[in-house]
This record gives structure tokens, C-alpha cells and sequence, in this order.
């Protein structure tokens, strides 16, 4: 499994996670010229809260932890790529909002070790 594939398989693992708690998709894989975000979703917890949030999937520990790769210019990229988003829909959607990040561990064999969930980072 290359990187990409590796990516999209914890994004998929993730956007489980989040449907079988209190968040709810709108949209994967956002794409603009500032960068992506790999989900959107609605916090049913928080009312009217939305929710960027980045994946890291990881199946080795080599080169860090999943959370240790959110870096000061990713967030830099996610804060702003968050604002495009904002200000390009014409949907109404929630006013108030944070990032996310989900960081997910597998084993040398792809099987699920370990899920952290970091809200408002």
C-alpha cells in the first residue's frame, strides 16, 4: 500500500468513527489552491459547530507519531484553506467552527491499532 492509498484507507477508517458518533459528513477530501482538508462534518454535540479535520494515518512509528505531523504551516494551510471554505460556500451552514485531528495507528499489517480524536487544536 503506497502513502496515497494509505491516507484514503485511515481517512475512510476516520469518516466511520465520526458517522458512528455525534458528527455528521457533509463533505470529503476538500480541494482549493490554499490546500485540502480531508473532512467536514457537523458536531451534533456542540449545535451548529463546524468541524475541519485532518487525518494522519500511521504504521509505523519511525518517523513520529500521527499527531506530530501537524506541523505550524499545516495548520497555517488548514486555517486557510477552513476561511476558502467559508467564504466560497453559498450554503448556510454554521457560523462557528474549529479544526480537528484524527490520528490513526495501524499495524505492519494495515490492522487498526489506535484511534486519538484531538478537537479544537
Amino acid at each position: 500500500m503506497n502513502t496515497i492509498e494509505l491516507g484514503k484507507f485511515g481517512e475512510k477508517h476516520a469518516e466511520s468513527y465520526l458517522n458512528s458518533t455525534d458528527f455528521h459528513v457533509l463533505k470529503t477530501n476538500y480541494h482549493c489552491k490554499y490546500g485540502e482538508i480531508d473532512i467536514i462534518a457537523i458536531d451534533r454535540s456542540i449545535p451548529q459547530q463546524l468541524v475541519f479535520i485532518e487525518v494522519k494515518t500511521r504504521t509505523t512509528v519511525a518517523f513520529g507519531l500521527p499527531l506530530e505531523a501537524i506541523t505550524r504551516t499545516k495548520m497555517q494551510r488548514l486555517r486557510k484553506t477552513a476561511l476558502n471554505f467559508l467564504n466560497s460556500t453559498i450554503k448556510k451552514i454554521p457560523k462557528r467552527w474549529r479544526i480537528d485531528v484524527i490520528g490513526i495507528q495501524l499495524d505492519s499489517d494495515y490492522k487498526f491499532q489506535e484511534l486519538i480524536h484531538l478537537k479544537n487544536i
